[in-house]
Order: C-alpha cells, then sequence, then structure tokens
C-alpha cells in the first residue's frame, strides 16, 4: 500500500496533530521535503510532503493564505508546520484556508525534529519499494512459469491478469486478439484497437494511454530490433502501480520471446507445407503416402482436398507476406491446411469442408495484409489429384482477372470451362484464329473495326439499336460490318449456333492476353 499523510501523522512516538483537511489525508506521499521558501513550488513535481518551520509562510493573513494556495496548486500532498522557530503556533489564517481547500495540514511540536520524520517516511518508502519489487520478481516467476509448463501466450496473459488484478489483451498488427483473459478483455478489445489505429504507432517506442468505461488502460509494443509484431493491453480498475507496471514489462518480453518462437515455427512449417504441397502437384507421391502426410497437417483419413489460388489484385504484394497470414488464419480454422507461396501468390490446400466460404476467406486475408485479393478454387479431388485442382484453381483465377471478379470456383465457370479443357495455349490460338483471322486480316488493312463491333454485337444478344449505341455509329453502319463478317467467314450471324461460336473465339484470345500478361 503507498504511504499517505495520515500514515505519517500517525507515526508511533511522534507526537504529529493534524490540524485541517483531515478528509483529504488519505492522499499517497511520493517524497518529503524541507522548505523555507515563500513560494516553493518551482522545484516541486507533485505528491510531496512539505515541512516548514514558517520563515516563508508571511506575517500576514492573507501571505499565509496565499501560500497555502499555492501548495494546493502544485498538488502538495500535504503540510507539516514545525513549531518553536518563528511560531508558537500554527497561524489561524492557514489553518482556515487549509480546512477551505482540504488540504492536509499537521503540527510538529519542536521536541519531533525534521530529520526524524524525513527518516521515518523514507524508511517507511523504502520497504514499500523492496516489497513492490519482491513482489514483482514473485509475480514475475509465476509468468515464467506459464512459458516452461507449456501454456504459451495465453498462459502468460492469464497470468498476468491474475497478478495486477484486471484483464489482458494482447492483438497482432491487424486488431486480431492472439490472446484474450476473458470477456472483460473482448468487451473493450475493438475500442483498444480503435485507439491504437487513431494513435497510428509506427515505432517500439510508441505507448498509449487511456481511460475505457472506468478501466485505466495501458498499451505498449511487442516486439524486439525495432520490429513491432503486436500489442499488449492492460486494464485495471485503478491506476497501475509501479508494481503493475514492472510485472506488465516482464510480460512484454515474454511475448515479444514466445512470438518470435511461433514466427521461427511458423516459417519452417511454411517451408515443409510448400514441400510436401509440390510434391503432391507433381504427382510423385503414392496415394497412401500422400494420405498419411496429409494427416501429419491434420486432414482426416481419406479426405478430399480442394485447392484455392490467391494472389493480390495489384502486383506488389509480397508472397511471404500473404503466406505468412493464410498459415495464421487457417490456423483458427478447422481441418487441416498447407500453405504453399510462389513468385505471384499462394496456393492453399483445404479439405471438403473448409469451414469458411470462400469470399470469406478473401476478405479476411484481404483485412490482414491491406490489399485487394482475387482468389479461384478448383473441384474436390483425391490427394493424388492436387495437381488437377491446383490447375482448375489457376484457371478459375485467370477468369477472374479477365471478368474483373473477386473470386470463382472453377465449377462456376460456365463457358470458361470448355474452353479452359483446351490446356495448351496454342490450342486456344488456333481455334481462335481459325474462326477471326479473316476479320484481323481486314481490320489490318483497312483499318476497320470488324472485331470490336462483333464482340459488342454479341454482347447485347444481336441487339442492334443497344450495340450501335455502345459503339458510337449509326445501326446501318453496325449491320454493313455484321455482313462484311459474315462474308468473310462464311459464317451466319443469324444462326445461333454460329454466334456461339464466334464468342467462344472471342472468349479464349481474352484468356490467351491474360496469360500474356502474367
Amino acid at each position: 500500500m503507498a504511504l499517505t499523510v495520515r500514515d505519517i501523522v500517525s507515526i508511533p512516538g511522534m507526537p504529529l496533530r493534524m490540524l485541517a483537511g483531515d478528509r483529504a489525508a488519505g492522499r499517497n506521499v511520493r517524497w518529503v521535503h524541507s522548505s523555507e521558501l515563500e513560494d516553493p513550488t518551482a522545484w516541486l513535481k507533485g505528491g510531496e510532503l512539505i515541512l516548514t518551520t514558517g520563515m516563508g509562510v508571511g506575517e500576514t493573513a492573507a501571505k499565509q493564505r496565499a501560500y497555502v494556495r499555492r501548495l494546493v496548486g502544485a498538488s502538495v500532498a500535504g503540510l507539516g508546520f514545525g513549531l518553536g522557530f518563528g511560531h508558537d503556533t500554527t497561524p489561524k489564517a492557514m489553518i482556515a484556508e487549509a480546512e477551505k481547500q482540504g488540504f492536509p495540514l499537521f503540527e510538529v511540536p519542536y521536541p519531533v525534529p525534521f530529520i526524524a520524520i524525513t527518516e521515518a517516511v523514507f524508511t517507511r518508502l523504502a520497504a514499500e519499494q523492496y516489497d513492490a519489487l519482491q513482489r514483482a520478481v514473485d509475480a514475475e516467476h509465476v509468468l515464467t512459469r506459464a512459458v516452461l509448463d507449456g501454456s504459451g501466450m495465453d498462459g502468460v496473459g492469464r497470468s498476468l491478469a491474475d497478478v495486477v488484478d484486471g484483464w489482458v489483451l494482447l492483438l497482432d498488427l491487424h486488431g486480431i486478439a492472439l490472446v484474450s483473459s476473458g470477456p472483460s478483455a473482448e468487451a473493450r478489445r475493438e475500442r483498444v484497437w480503435d485507439a491504437i489505429r487513431d494513435a497510428r504507432p509506427d515505432a517500439a517506442t510508441f505507448s498509449l494511454t487511456m481511460l475505457d468505461d472506468g478501466d485505466h488502460v495501458w498499451v505498449q509494443p511487442v516486439g524486439a530490433h525495432g520490429r513491432v509484431e503486436a500489442f499488449l493491453a492492460v486494464g485495471t480498475a485503478e491506476q497501475p502501480t509501479q508494481f503493475d507496471r514492472i510485472v506488465a514489462g516482464h510480460a512484454l518480453s515474454l511475448f515479444a520471446i514466445e512470438l518470435a518462437t511461433s514466427r521461427a515455427v511458423a516459417e519452417a512449417e511454411r517451408r515443409l507445407q510448400g514441400d510436401f504441397f509440390d510434391e503432391l502437384v507433381r504427382g510423385d507421391l503414392p496415394r497412401g503416402d500422400a494420405a498419411r502426410g496429409l494427416a501429419r497437417f491434420g486432414f482426416e483419413p481419406d479426405a478430399r482436398v480442394t485447392v484455392t489460388a490467391i494472389e493480390a489484385a495489384e502486383v506488389g504484394l509480397d508472397p511471404t507476406k500473404l503466406a505468412l497470414s493464410a498459415t495464421d488464419h487457417c490456423s483458427r480454422l478447422d481441418g487441416g491446411f498447407l500453405v504453399s507461396a510462389h513468385a505471384s501468390g499462394i496456393s492453399v490446400l483445404l479439405g471438403a469442408e473448409p469451414g469458411e466460404e470462400l469470399g470469406d476467406l478473401v476478405k479476411a486475408l484481404g483485412h490482414r495484409v491491406g490489399a485487394e485479393l482475387r482468389a479461384g478454387t478448383g473441384g474436390l479431388v483425391q490427394p493424388e489429384e492436387v495437381g488437377r485442382s491446383l490447375r482448375e484453381a489457376r484457371y478459375a483465377l485467370q477468369v477472374c482477372r479477365l471478368e474483373g471478379w473477386g473470386y470463382a470456383g472453377f465449377e462456376q465457370l460456365g463457358t470458361y470451362r470448355l474452353l479452359l479443357s483446351m490446356t495448351e495455349p496454342d490450342a486456344l490460338r488456333a481455334f481462335a484464329d481459325a474462326l477471326l483471322a479473316p476479320l484481323d486480316r481486314y481490320d489490318g488493312a483497312q483499318r476497320g473495326e470488324l472485331v470490336p463491333s462483333l464482340e459488342a454485337f454479341l454482347q447485347h444478344n444481336a441487339r442492334w439499336e443497344t450495340a450501335a449505341a455502345q459503339l458510337s455509329v449509326h445501326r446501318h453502319t453496325l449491320r454493313y460490318r455484321m455482313r462484311k463478317v459474315e462474308e468473310l467467314t462464311g459464317r451466319d450471324l443469324a444462326s445461333s449456333l454460329d454466334r456461339m461460336e464466334f464468342w467462344l473465339a472471342l472468349r479464349a484470345r481474352d484468356l490467351l492476353s491474360v496469360q500474356t500478361e502474367r
């Protein structure tokens, strides 16, 4: 417990007498200072107990009242007035002003030297500090045991909440709770994260204090070598004590060690996952070996699996960052998973029932890495057919690039599935050129617009007015162009079969152009 003015007045063997401000005598005393200055406040920080013989309080009642008000304004804890030097009694004006201000004022008889009070207070403060340090050491042992016992970050968080009699949150760089000590912590998570984001921390020296629903909250970054990896928030009903801060500081170190260890393990695990995934794709493993390998990564026996290919909508996102975020996210889901990074994105292998829709997965990972993502998913396959699911996932991702979609499954591709079944680009190109090459030659020689006019005509389901408006030409001009298309290709645009083949040829070229871009 902190030392108060009332504790000092009650020191055994010292006949000190409270004269005013008894109701405020529970104020904490930070230090004891003797002064005979008329205005000592320039040398005070607040929380001091001032001892004076009255040489600087002034001879008039007005000056004496002003002296008391100056001490009150400087947040002094209290005043001890020594008798027998310049005053036989404490001035009545000071007593009245102290009572009015609610300021603790006590009388020190002549036989009691100030040094006796100072020694008694310093002895008590030293004992308090030693006790706080001893309690902190004991608490640090409790936190350290949580790590040694294998309880990890959750154990450290629970132990810290217990020893400070409060709550604890450990938030990652996306505001997701890595540790939450209970309902009180979880109820404040969003507000604490909003405060952290508003403060815009960008350095390991960042710190934040706030009040939330009556609790005192202080936040510190967790990390090492200037790299912030998380934020520790600790909340208590009362102002945090020195003991609280010492223990929280030790917890910061333990969390930093645990995060570094988890990161190293995750990176090693990710490399193993990537190597095993590559073996599955190549089809190098017999079915039994593939199933046993998947079981080591949390998949159910005889599980069917599916591959999701994910990339950033804009080039520039580090695939390693995306892979680490996907690993952390998938580890919070039920079931096994594999994550493999490559030059432009990642591939994620999940079970038949991953427990999360593709759109939710894309949104969650995009939030984590701060970028817009797109994804394609292949079909459900046996472990020895992972290569086929990966190809389908990449096909679906390719269509997403072309159409501007956020995500799609291979089974949703419709007509594109027919084109994508022609896996060789040369086959797609030959199919498109067989129908469109005459139009290309005409447009090149005559600076014509047959190909874009044909595409607009087909997009608008052969509606002349709408297609002509898109092209900004008269409908008669569009009719002339479509007759030229029929003349050059020998096809009939009134035939639904011919229109379908033209449409497939145009889509094939779109797919080839997207392949070239990536």
